[in-house]
C-alpha cells in the first residue's frame, strides 16, 4: 500500500497502527516508561510517517511542538533549536518547582459538579468576535447538544463543556519555559434548557460567550492561588470535572476537548519539506466519549475536528444539518480544505 492510498481511505485501526502505544488511562504509566515513544513507518512508495506517543505527565503539546521543532533541526544539520533558543537544561526542572507532584485527585467529583451547576440561569454573554477555535467548539457543543436532544425524544439536560487550557501565557508574571505540562481544565456551563434546537432561537452566542468567560478565569490570580495553596489544586479540579469523563450521571451531559491549534507542527521541517497531513491518533477504543481533538488544516485557516461519541449518538451527530452546513464529514486527509 502506498502513503497516498492510505491517505484516500482512511483505516482508523489501521492508523492506529502507526503509532507505538496507545495509553489513555489516568494514573501511573508502567515501569519502564520512556518520555517519548517514536515509530517509523516506511510505506512502498517511500513515504514516512512518524508516529509519536508522549505522556502528559511529563510534558504537553507545547513541549512536544518544541521537541519536533529541535529533533528536525538536528536532523537537518543545523543544530538543535532551528534559530530558536533551543531547550536548557533549566526548563526540565521549571515545571517541577512551580507545580511539585502530588497524589491529590478527585474525591467525590460527581456530587460536586452536579452542586456547582448554578442554581439560576446566569446572565448569558454574547459572544462577540469569537476566535476561530471559540467558534468551531462553539458549534460542535451545540450539535453535540442538538444530538443528546433528539436521542432522549426532546428534552435537553443541562450541559458541561471541559476546554484545556495552556497556562503558560496566563501566569504573572508569563512562563516562558516550553517544557512540563502546564495545563488547566475550565469548565463552561450551559443549563438553559427551555430553549430547543428547533432553530427559533439561536443559542450558539451563548453558548461561545460561556465558554469564553470559563476560559477567561484561568488568569494570574487564579494561578497564584493554585500555587500558594496546593490543595486548591485537588478541589479546584473537583469542580471542574463533577460527572466525570467516563459517565453522563446526575442529569448533566458532558463534554471536553482539547486544541493543537496555532502549534505550527506543519512548520517542522525534517529535511523532506512541509509535511502531508499532521493529526491525533489513539481514538479506536477510547476510554472515554464526548471528547473532541482539534487541529489546524494543512492550510492552516481551517480546523480539524476528531470527535469521540458513542456510536448511536455519532451517526445523528454526522447527519445534523448545522454541521454539515459548515463542515466536511470524515474527509480524506488529502482533500481536507480550510472547511471545518
Amino acid at each position: 500500500m502506498s502513503l497516498t492510498q492510505f491517505l484516500t481511505d482512511l483505516d482508523l485501526v489501521l492508523f492506529n497502527k502507526l503509532v507505538p502505544s496507545i495509553e489513555f488511562g489516568i494514573g501511573e504509566f508502567p515501569e519502564p516508561t520512556h518520555a517519548v515513544n517514536i515509530q517509523v513507518n516506511v510505506f512502498q512508495c517511500g513515504g514516512i510517517v512518524l508516529g509519536i506517543c508522549n505522556t502528559h505527565t511529563l510534558h504537553d503539546g507545547t513541549a512536544l511542538e518544541v521537541f519536533l521543532k529541535d529533533w528536525a533541526a538536528a536532523a537537518r544539520g543545523s543544530g538543535g533549536g532551528g534559530g530558536s533558543s533551543g531547550v536548557a537544561a533549566r526548563d526540565f526542572m521549571v515545571a517541577a518547582e512551580l507545580f511539585p507532584a502530588n497524589d491529590l485527585w478527585l474525591s467525590d467529583s460527581s456530587k460536586i459538579m452536579f452542586n456547582s451547576m448554578p442554581s439560576e440561569p446566569e446572565e448569558r454573554v454574547q459572544a462577540k468576535n469569537p476566535t476561530r477555535v471559540g467558534a468551531v467548539t462553539g458549534l460542535l457543543w451545540k450539535c453535540a447538544m442538538a444530538v443528546l436532544e433528539r436521542k432522549k425524544n426532546g428534552l435537553r439536560r443541562p450541559s458541561v463543556f471541559t476546554h484545556v487550557v495552556n497556562i503558560r501565557k496566563r501566569m504573572n508574571p508569563p512562563l516562558s519555559s516550553p517544557l512540563g505540562n502546564f495545563l488547566w481544565l475550565a469548565a463552561a456551563h450551559y443549563k438553559d434548557t427551555t430553549k430547543s434546537h428547533d432553530g427559533t432561537e439561536d443559542v450558539l452566542p451563548s453558548l461561545i460567550g460561556e465558554l469564553r468567560r470559563a476560559i477567561s478565569k484561568v488568569d494570574g490570580e487564579f494561578l497564584s492561588g493554585l500555587r500558594q495553596d496546593i490543595s486548591l489544586i485537588s478541589s479546584s479540579l473537583e469542580k471542574v470535572l463533577g460527572v466525570g469523563l467516563s459517565e453522563k450521571g446526575h442529569g448533566v451531559d458532558h463534554f471536553v476537548c482539547s486544541s493543537w491549534c496555532n502549534f505550527r507542527f506543519y512548520d517542522i521541517d525534517f529535511g523532506w519539506g512541509r509535511h502531508v497531513w499532521v493529526s491525533t491518533a489513539g481514538l479506536c477504543e477510547p476510554m472515554f466519549f464526548n471528547l473532541i481533538f482539534l487541529v489546524d488544516t494543512t492550510s492552516g485557516n481551517g480546523i480539524e475536528a476528531w470527535v469521540i461519541m458513542d456510536e448511536q449518538e455519532m451517526a445523528l451527530l454526522q447527519e445534523d444539518p448545522e454541521l454539515c452546513a459548515f463542515a466536511n464529514v470524515n474527509p480524506s486527509p488529502l482533500t481536507i480544505s480550510s472547511k471545518l
